[in-house]
């Protein structure tokens, strides 16, 4: 019976391990699910185009664009169609002078008349439909035009984020590779300081040589905690810049960009930015054509139909109808004013403007491909010369290490070569991630033209 109990006590404890092991793995997997990790930039850039807010704009903005050329088309021929139903009461009715000959009078003398009908009703359509509208044709050339520059901007404003993001995705790709190299030289710090104490302890060191190497201990740890915050608040504006709500993790697993290639991407000679103020320079070009074109005359197509009902009694709508009806031809010049003369000088400034900020987009487009290719250039040789600078403070830190051992030297040129062996390996870090981060600002200009 015992034995029968022990079993069942095993088999429930059994039970209860499993059933706590597949909570915590389905608890795992639900964290790893959340959340987003990126292995390189190009899967950032996919993910940002999902969740950042200004790309959803630009599509808004692109289709508000399209449905403006839509009414500009309605508004070439610009119908008005008016329908109106009118009662009136005549409380007191007009009166005219008539010759009063027509009444037996004498000649050269009037008389005094009361005209009219007390009640009418009145219904009536008029219909104005433009056959010559010349503002009205350029007005749908600029609302074209204005779909091209929305789509221009969205392009814009989606480079100058991929740029920016571009900035903060490699800076955290290398303080965490920086990161690793100081958790990693925390160990070699660790050595130096036990091999301190040990002389210490044998007699063959001061203590000032235990202290300095402690020194040298403690700031390898802080270093490797300010990287730690530095991380975080690199993850936050990456966070800000595409929109990611935070209760999304996100974590950079980039291992490629310190091994990237030493060859120069080819950079393209097209430019968005210079794209986007050269139809900025047309869109002027035809504001102020419209502004010309509101000065000529518009003909117009009118047609009215109507039926009138006279009463002398108060009627709505008994009574003999009246009906009438004209089509007709109708052209309409428009003088100009203080608004049309304002909206000409207006245009003629705008363009000016727009002119002289092309011809600033087009010389900084070309100075930008020069400043692309020497930051290429600068890092490449960076690259090669810190790769060379770190292999010969290593071996200088060693030699210094063995030689301290011995006790043939101090701690403090010891202590000395491997802060500079440290500062070798940041330095080369940085350098590969500014190769990499080159490569992606040449792929991002590429990308949009």
């Amino acid at each position: 019976m015992n034995i029968q109990n022990l079993g069942k006590q095993n088999w429930n404890d059994l039970m209860g391990k499993l059933c706590f092991m597949g909570f915590v793995l389905l608890l795992f997997s639900t964290v790893l699910n959340a959340q987003q990790t990126f292995s390189n930039f190009q899967e950032l850039l996919a993910f940002a185009d999902q969740q950042n807010l200004a790309a959803q704009t630009g599509e808004i903005k692109v289709l508000q664009a399209q449905k403006a050329r839509l009414a500009a088309i309605a508004a070439i021929p610009d119908p008005v169609l008016n329908n109106a139903l009118n009662f009136t009461n005549n409380t007191k009715l007009p009166v005219n002078l008539f010759p009063a000959e027509a009444f037996g009078g004498q000649k050269g003398e009037y008389r005094e008349v009361q005209t009219g009908v007390q009640y009418n009703t009145a219904i009536a359509t008029n219909l104005d439909i433009k056959l010559l509208n010349w503002e009205g044709w350029q007005n749908l050339k600029l609302a074209k035009l204005n779909i091209v520059i929305s789509q221009t901007d969205k392009s814009l404003n989606q480079r100058n984020l991929y740029e920016n993001l571009a900035g903060v995705y490699f800076t955290i790709v290398q303080l965490q590779a920086q990161l690793e190299i100081t958790r990693r030289n925390w160990e070699t710090a660790d050595t130096l300081c036990a091999i301190a104490e040990r002389k210490y302890q044998q007699g063959i060191a001061k203590q000032q040589d235990v202290n300095d190497s402690r020194v040298n201990q403690i700031n390898i740890q802080e270093n490797a905690r300010q990287m730690e915050f530095l991380i975080k608040q690199q993850y936050l504006a990456l966070k800000i810049l595409a929109d990611i709500p935070d209760e999304t993790a996100i974590a950079i697993v980039e291992k490629n960009a310190l091994d990237g290639t030493a060859v120069r991407p080819e950079i393209l000679p097209g430019d968005v930015n210079v794209r986007h103020f050269q139809l900025k320079e047309q869109s002027s070009k035809l504001s102020l054509r419209k502004t010309n074109r509101a000065f000529l005359p518009t003909v117009s197509f009118v047609a009215n139909n109507s039926y009138n009902l006279y009463n002398p009694d108060f009627s709505v709508f008994s009574g003999n109808w009246i009906h009438s009806q004209y089509i007709g031809l109708r052209m309409n010049v428009n003088l100009p004013n203080a608004n049309t003369v304002a909206n000409r000088s207006n245009a003629r400034f705008a363009l000016l403007l727009s002119q002289k900020e092309r011809e600033q987009a087009q010389i900084q487009s070309t100075l930008e491909h020069q400043q692309q290719v020497t930051e290429w250039d600068k890092a490449v040789s960076q690259k090669q010369a810190y790769a060379q600078v770190l292999n010969l403070q290593r071996d200088t830190y060693l030699k210094n290490k063995n030689l301290y051992e011995e006790g043939i030297q101090g701690i403090d040129r010891t202590l000395t070569s491997f802060t500079a062996m440290l500062n070798a390996e940041y330095n080369l870090i940085a350098s590969q991630v500014s190769v990499a981060l080159a490569a992606a600002k040449i792929d991002i200009k590429n990308k949009f033209q």
